[in-house]
């Protein structure tokens, strides 16, 4: 009697006792669950110790730490310069002020203009709170947001024909509280609007909206496509398996699992953001693929022997290969670690804690129903011995043609991966159905763009900002950036000084410059703060200190490499031509531009971790090495496969693409096992090759193929989700198990007939 057999009938003997325990256990991580908390912190994907997220904390310290929004007011055509559309725009720049915690007001109505009258320099909004809107008024303010440089696209479209109010608030204590309490007001102002002014168009963004929407996401796939996949998994082992009661035992086993998925989630404090909602997914139909194994080998022994046989035989001839794949599987979403994006590394923690809990009920409860079950054996299965039979002639009698087709896609996936980039935005991560998504393209198409790259520079040792050769470098970096391709706008320091010492000189062109001295400089800034009313202060240009000054550029960036390769071209522009002057490219857009690239190069060496370690469990298990190695063709060449299709098709992958060559591993390395234990078990006993591959086909090649389907049509329901990381992630699995099982099927069988060394015994 093997080590299979004894540890079978010790499950066997004590079945009852041992459900019991895992019922309890479930339910207790089950206690969990109302723990479970949502992210909306739209930072949550970018690691700690990167250089971009520090950056980004350095931007928090010295400049005004806010979160900020952008609304758009697009007037009725031909209403832009109106007095009602301005007496308009005035209302809403004080309504937006009553906000609760807003820290600033940005809007044409309040944009302080300067200029000279005789010998004073006049500094006020263009539209006077508590004054009427003249039509002098009126032709004034429209004279000066058409030319302005400060304000276009912007605060104002550059077709002028839609204007921009930006609200920036404080929301660092109680977030959430404070962050609701904002939403509900905005929610009631705008509607509002909609009563008040008939005919405009108001659309909203931010960073506090981009963050609400991912918690929005994640909620989102939880209610739907969990109970989605739920039940097509279900639906589709009542088709394949056509047993009820053992179909009932799977949905148990699958639902327990899910369920203490979400229990060791919620008691470990893991806040679900979008990219983690969908773990519990992944435990399920991993689960419900192990289920498979079980059934169908009690199935298939049912046609020889009595019940109490085929479920012993049954849980023996599983217990090593499901406890393997489980352990591969686990392996390969655990070096999800190796990952930057905290998300990714949490997904692949809670899924491998859910494939032991799967394991474990299906060795439990699994087996209960299938002893309680009067099914009299596979003859009524979909996927019938004759069937295997005609697919194991195919794989034996086209050996070399499957083997040279599969080199050939070989070269043509290398040509697809070539082709792909990486493209990751906030924006872009969501799909038309969020409102989010809505406005941020109504607003990047016709006001400004919302990507941004931003410079904080550093003024020389014992210097100031003031300093007039230190702004005389921004100077010409801010000239030189602004006629660089997908630049929409760019606000510097550089800007204010150049127009108040000009209007210091009786608005004369030949003063449109930086001061010479630096108290001159200074006295400049001084006086234009003295005449800014309360809340626009410059501290979201320049720190308290005046050793540092930023930078913003907006871009209307199409792809993530047009903002990464504008920093790039940036920094080498600065170290060429003010090498004394040079700032580090950040902000929230380019720290999601280099994401990917990041976390690609960080995931490689999880991936060498993965097949190392899967390689050496494998050639322990078979206790071949040579099967070890083989085995490695049918497990890589999927997900080459997968990413050259993708590349051809798509072209791009974002973050959730970089993880599913390692994660994939050590899913597709299930089949393998279950095909190469039972072949060489096969060999073992003295048949030729071409024997053992036809047995191998009729024992396990109808749990490979109905298995496979399974977690392709599981993983396709991730890929519905309205969140990009989880469409990619879905998709590719999908393609890779897809590639899975046509290499299982044909190109592992046509190796074994090539190289397979082994002897009969």
């Amino acid at each position: 009697m093997t080590i299979s057999d004894r540890i079978a009938a010790l499950l066997l003997r004590h079945l009852r006792k041992l459900s019991a325990l895992v019922l309890l256990i479930v339910l207790g991580l089950g206690a969990g669950i109302p723990a479970l908390t949502f992210s909306a912190d739209n930072t949550s994907f970018f690691g700690k110790q990167n250089q971009e997220t520090r950056d980004l904390e350095d931007l928090g310290e010295f400049y005004t730490g806010s979160s900020g929004f952008l609304i758009m007011v697009k007037p009725p055509e031909g209403e832009m310069f109106s007095l009602n559309t301005l007496e308009a725009l005035k209302e809403m720049t004080a309504d937006v002020w009553q906000a609760p915690f807003a820290l600033r007001v940005d809007s044409p109505a309040n944009f302080n203009h300067s200029r000279s009258e005789g010998e004073d320099i006049i500094v006020e909004p263009l539209l006077d709170e508590y004054a009427e809107v003249t039509p002098e008024v009126a032709e004034r303010f429209q004279e000066v947001v058409s030319t302005s440089p400060e304000m276009r696209n912007r605060l104002v479209a550059a077709d002028l024909q839609a204007y921009g109010i930006s609200l920036n608030t404080v929301l660092s204590d109680d977030f959430e509280a404070r962050r609701d309490e904002l939403l509900a007001f905005l929610d009631q102002m705008e509607a509002d609007w909609a009563e008040r002014y008939p005919g405009f168009e108001i659309r909203m963004t931010g960073d506090v909206l981009g963050g609400l929407t991912l918690a929005l996401a994640a909620k989102q796939d939880i209610l739907t496509l969990v109970p989605m996949a739920f039940v097509l998994v279900i639906a589709l082992l009542l088709f394949f398996l056509r047993v009820p009661l053992a179909v009932g035992g799977a949905a148990l086993v699958v639902l327990l699992s899910t369920i203490g998925t979400f229990g060791f989630t919620g008691f470990l404090g893991i806040e679900l953001t979008a990219g983690t909602a969908i773990s519990p997914m992944a435990v399920m139909v991993l689960t419900a693929a192990s289920c498979i194994h079980l059934i169908l080998s009690w199935f298939r022994e049912l046609d020889r022997s009595d019940r109490a046989t085929a479920l012993h035989h049954a849980i023996s001839e599983n217990l090593a290969p499901v406890l393997v794949t489980t352990v591969t599987t686990a392996i390969g979403f655990l070096a999800l670690n190796f990952a930057e994006a905290p998300p990714l590394q949490d997904m692949g923690n809670i899924v491998a804690f859910g494939l032991m809990i799967g394991m474990i009920a299906n060795f439990t409860l699994l087996p209960l129903a299938l002893r309680a079950s009067r099914a009299r054996g596979g003859d009524r299965l979909p996927l019938r011995e004759g069937m295997m039979r005609v697919l194991a002639d195919l794989a034996v009698r086209y050996r070399r043609g499957w083997i040279t087709g599969f080199l050939a896609l070989i070269l043509v996936a290398g040509l697809g991966i070539g082709r792909i980039g990486y493209d990751d935005s906030l924006v872009r991560y969501f799909d038309d159905r969020f409102e989010f998504r809505q406005d941020s393209d109504e607003i990047q198409q016709h006001l400004t763009g919302l990507d941004n790259l931003q410079f904080s520079f550093t003024a020389p040792e014992g210097g100031s900002v003031f300093d007039p050769d230190f702004l005389r470098d921004i100077d010409r970096f801010t000239t030189w950036i602004e006629t660089q391709d997908n630049v929409v706008g760019v606000s510097s320091l550089t800007q204010v000084i150049k127009r108040l010492n000009m209007s210091m000189n009786g608005d004369a062109p030949a003063f449109d410059r930086i001061a010479d001295s630096r108290e001159a400089n200074a006295q400049l800034m001084m006086f234009y703060e003295l005449s800014l009313p309360v809340g626009l202060d410059l501290n979201s240009t320049i720190d308290v200190d005046r050793q540092r000054t930023r930078v913003v550029v907006l871009m209307r960036a199409e792809h993530s490499e047009d903002v990464r390769g504008l920093a790039k071209v940036a920094e080498a522009w600065m170290a060429r031509n003010t090498p004394d002057t040079q700032a580090r490219a950040a902000g929230i857009s380019y720290a999601f531009s280099t994401v990917s690239e990041r976390n690609n190069s960080q995931m490689l060496v999880g991936l060498v971790l993965v097949l190392v370690l899967v390689s050496l469990i494998m050639m322990a298990t078979l206790r071949n090495a040579r099967m070890g190695v083989i085995s490695l063709a049918p497990n890589v060449l999927p997900a080459i496969f997968a990413f050259g299709l993708w590349g051809i098709s798509f072209g791009d992958v974002n973050l959730g693409s970089t993880v599913v060559t390692t994660m994939t591993f050590g899913i597709v390395v299930d089949d393998t096992v279950h095909f190469l234990m039972h072949y060489l078990d096969g060999r073992k006993r003295g048949r030729s090759t071409a024997d053992a591959l036809q047995e191998t086909f009729r024992v396990v090649g109808s749990a490979i193929i109905v298995t496979s389907i399974c977690l392709a049509i599981g993983f396709l329901v991730m890929a519905t989700s309205g969140f990009a990381i989880n469409q990619h992630l879905g998709a590719l699995t999908a393609i890779v198990i897809g590639f899975a099982l046509l290499a299982d099927l044909l190109f592992l069988p046509a190796l074994l007939l090539s190289f397979d060394r082994t002897k009969a015994k």
